[in-house]
């Protein structure tokens, strides 16, 4: 995994979102030079409030740029003690299985941001890394979200059952409507790419398999689409 790439973040959501969480972790902020709009300004006066130094590029255009602390990844231990601290909660979950595109992985860890899911968890052998595309797309998402990275999904998901907490995969071949499903109590939703879905093994390890479509003639919606629509349904649910 290239480390330059890994710690480069692009764009004003994603930069704001660290200096306003995590500002410790900037350890370069480039500002381009062809731009003294009201939102450069306030980029700047955001990181001069936070003691970030920044400095003025020729060769940027539009978007800044900050280069990161470089940081170890969470683990499936990370998440044992993290699961352990919230055991009186109702936990929501996401777990991605098999997102290929980083722009998909971006997008769908903005949604569980937006939906205020209290942790992703990312097949690290089945997905695509989360690099600065990613970072991108989920315009700081991923600064509001616990992350963490398993080796072994299957096995995550039996730890997971094991502190009661109900595994939905979704799959278009499922007779199930993801709006008949009770997501009120511990929930972890899993997701797949929409070429492949999530990978036989995991869909074998969930307790439900959902679907999201009753149209018969085209039934795929796109990753980051498919796992909008099914957090809002689960936020929708517990509302009630």
């Amino acid at each position: 995994m290239n480390k330059k790439i890994d710690n480069k973040r692009v764009g004003f959501h994603s930069i704001e979102s660290i200096i306003k969480n995590n500002p410790h972790k900037i350890k370069k902020l480039f500002i381009p030079q062809s731009r003294e709009d009201k939102r450069i300004i306030n980029l700047i006066a955001l990181a001069e409030k936070n003691g970030i130094k920044y400095q003025v590029s020729k060769k940027l255009k539009q978007e800044p740029e900050a280069e990161i602390l470089s940081e170890n990844n969470l683990s499936f231990q990370d998440l044992k003690i993290f699961l352990e601290d919230q055991i009186n909660e109702k936990l929501n979950l996401l777990i991605l299985d098999n997102i290929i595109d980083p722009r998909n992985l971006g997008a769908c860890i903005r949604s569980a941001a937006v939906t205020n899911v209290d942790a992703v968890i990312i097949n690290k052998h089945h997905c695509a890394p989360l690099n600065d595309v990613a970072h991108s797309v989920s315009s700081g998402g991923a600064e509001y979200v616990q992350i963490f990275f398993v080796s072994n999904l299957v096995n995550c998901i039996k730890y997971l059952k094991g502190l009661n907490i109900n595994i939905f995969g979704l799959s278009e071949h499922s007779k199930t409507d993801y709006d008949q499903a009770d997501f009120t109590g511990n929930t972890a939703v899993i997701m797949g790419s929409e070429e492949d879905g999530i990978r036989k093994k995991t869909q074998e390890s969930c307790d439900s398999m959902i679907k999201l479509s009753n149209n018969k003639n085209f039934k795929s919606f796109n990753v980051s689409v498919a796992t909008g629509i099914i957090l809002s349904e689960i936020a929708r649910q517990r509302k009630c």
